[in-house]
């Protein structure tokens, strides 16, 4: 991975971590599911097409979430390598 890259996977993985701390974005995300979850248990028996489609958004939910989650941990491995290959190359000038 070169420099540029690394830096742009860190400066995405501070951004998805702030989203993942923003109090607002989780007060939503938490409403969503409480909301799906409520409408599937209150639905009725002969609404499966209803239930199906409140399974897929909280699914959808879920994965929004994990794809934050996987950006995050993108960041930090990118950063442990940046840090890694600045690190060689100090040692290197130090020869």
């Amino acid at each position: 991975m070169n420099e540029g890259k690394a830096r742009e996977q860190i400066s995405r993985g501070d951004r998805a971590a702030s989203l993942l701390r923003d109090e607002l974005l989780n007060e939503a995300f938490d409403k969503l599911e409480t909301d799906f979850i409520q409408a599937w248990k209150s639905s009725s028996v002969e609404d499966s097409q209803n239930r199906e489609r409140l399974y897929m958004l909280c699914q959808n939910l879920a994965a929004v979430k994990d794809y934050l989650e996987q950006v995050v941990t993108s960041g930090k491995l990118a950063k442990a390598q940046l840090d890694e290959l600045q690190n060689r190359v100090k040692f290197e000038k130090r020869k």
